[in-house]
Parts: structure tokens; C-alpha cells; sequence
């Protein structure tokens, strides 16, 4: 494990000689459903399923969703085999801290409160509390590889004013 300076963050080593952004969250209380993980594997991309449940809105009725890219799906399904774990699922959190006021915090789970929203696309999922989805709706979560390493990402965040040069600390829209 390695703990970059400038986020805070730890990494762990995958099969690959890169990293796998794997920050710190807290463990939650229940299972994912095992029906959920029972879907099928799907490659072609005119063939996408996306589902939500435990859908929340805004004040105005609006659907409060995100985006999940396909180079997503594909890094959750391959983490999922890797890891002999169907259940597994990408939790998404937002903290006060970092140096921007607020950060995003990433964990792999396969549990989830009875208050949290699960979007799956592809038999992926993504798990977002009904406190920070808010603060990300309308966002992009993408997996993004670099030379220094690969990371899960919120990209295009509506609802922040400022970001790091990193991407993991914003500043809310006020």
C-alpha cells in the first residue's frame, strides 16, 4: 500500500504494475441484493441497461442520476471477477476536507443502507449515499489511466465551483 502526499489517498497494487485508487470509506450495514449481481455480462454496447434504485429527486421533481461511463462498467465487472466478488459495487462518498472543502472519497463494497442509491448499468454498480448524491448529480464517474497510475474519477461535477489540480478535493456551488 502507498499513500500519495498530495491527496491523501492510499493505493493498492493490482495484477498490473499500476495503482488502483482505493481511498478510505466506512464500512456499511447491508448485503448488496443477490439478485442484482445475477445479470448477465453485457459487451454490446447498444445493448445497455441502466437502472436505479432507491431513486431520489430534487426539490423541482428532478431525477437526481449520474453518468457511468462504459470504460467504468468494464474496470467494476473486471474488479468483480478479479476479486471472485459479484456483489461488488463502487461506493461513492463526499467528506468535508481536502483543500477545497469538500472531497470525494471512493471505496469497493458489497453491503448497502437501506437509504442509499445503487445505479447499475451493465450489471456495474455504483452505490451514492442520499446525502451526497446531490452534491454529484449530473457528474460523470469514469475510470481514467495514466502513466502514474488508474483511478475511478467524478468528472464534470455541476455542482462544484472550484477543484485541485487532482480532482479529488471541490468547492460547492453556493
Amino acid at each position: 500500500m502507498v499513500f500519495c502526499r498530495n491527496c491523501i489517498m492510499l493505493f493498492s497494487r493490482s495484477a498490473s504494475p499500476r495503482f488502483n485508487l482505493v481511498p478510505f470509506v466506512a464500512a456499511t450495514s447491508r448485503r448488496l441484493n443477490s439478485n442484482a449481481a445475477a445479470t448477465a455480462p453485457v459487451d454490446n454496447p447498444s445493448a445497455t441497461s441502466f437502472k436505479v434504485h432507491n431513486p431520489q429527486f430534487d426539490e423541482s421533481g428532478k431525477e437526481l442520476t449520474v453518468d457511468i461511463t462504459d470504460k467504468t462498467v468494464r474496470q467494476l465487472k473486471h474488479i468483480a471477477v478479479r476479486d471472485q466478488n459479484p456483489l461488488q459495487a463502487l461506493r461513492i462518498t463526499v467528506d468535508s476536507g481536502g483543500c477545497h472543502g469538500y472531497q470525494y472519497l471512493m471505496d469497493l463494497t458489497d453491503t448497502v443502507n437501506e437509504d442509499d442509491v445503487i445505479f447499475e448499468k451493465d450489471g456495474a454498480r455504483v452505490v451514492i449515499d442520499t446525502i451526497t448524491l446531490p452534491m454529484i448529480s449530473g457528474s460523470r464517474i469514469d475510470f481514467i489511466e495514466e502513466l502514474i497510475g488508474s483511478a475511478f474519477k467524478i468528472l464534470n461535477n455541476p455542482h462544484a465551483a472550484h477543484s485541485c489540480g487532482c480532482d479529488t478535493s471541490f468547492e460547492i456551488k453556493i
